[in-house]
């Protein structure tokens, strides 16, 4: 099951990473404006810690219980993200979000078998849901940071290249 929501936390990412920026220019409070190369930057970090962490749960999350909780941490994160900010987003702005149908689709019941699996077997929802505030916010904080290092990176390439 963790390969199959890796699987749709790739498309979903896909899916942002063609539209998103485009789409952020006119969606307000939403999300701030992000030039491609700011977003796709930030994106490849997001995507790649998703598939590390991943990865440690396959490997280690048996003899490791906090390994197992930050993996359902990102899922909880994913679920959210699936709801807020695409699908609120959708229906205010009454424009899709990119990413609105691979987060309704693919990542929240996919993300919410997994989570429910992991209480089936024995795991505590308050240190997933735990897990996931944490999560949650640690990659809210990072993104604006994320976004200037992508924007920083572009123009250094840029300037590289004269």
């Amino acid at each position: 099951m963790e390969l199959l929501f890796l699987l749709s936390f790739t498309l979903h990412n896909i899916e942002e990473a063609i539209w998103l920026p485009r789409w952020s220019k006119h969606a307000g409070k939403y999300h701030p404006p992000v030039s491609n190369r700011e977003f796709h930057f930030a994106l490849i970090v997001v995507t790649a810690l998703g598939y590390f962490i991943t990865f440690m749960a396959i490997t280690l999350g048996q003899f490791y219980g906090i390994v197992k909780y930050i993996y359902l941490g990102f899922i909880f994160m994913m679920c959210l993200n699936s709801v807020f900010p695409h699908f609120v987003a959708t229906l205010v702005l009454r424009k899709y979000a990119p990413g609105t149908l691979t987060g309704l689709l693919l990542n929240l019941p996919i993300g919410l078998t997994v989570i429910m699996k992991s209480l089936e077997d024995g795991l505590q929802l308050k240190f997933i849901v735990l897990a996931g505030g944490l999560i949650t916010f640690l990659t809210l904080i990072s993104l604006p940071y994320l976004f200037r290092l992508g924007s920083t990176l572009s123009v250094s390439n840029r300037i590289g290249d004269s």
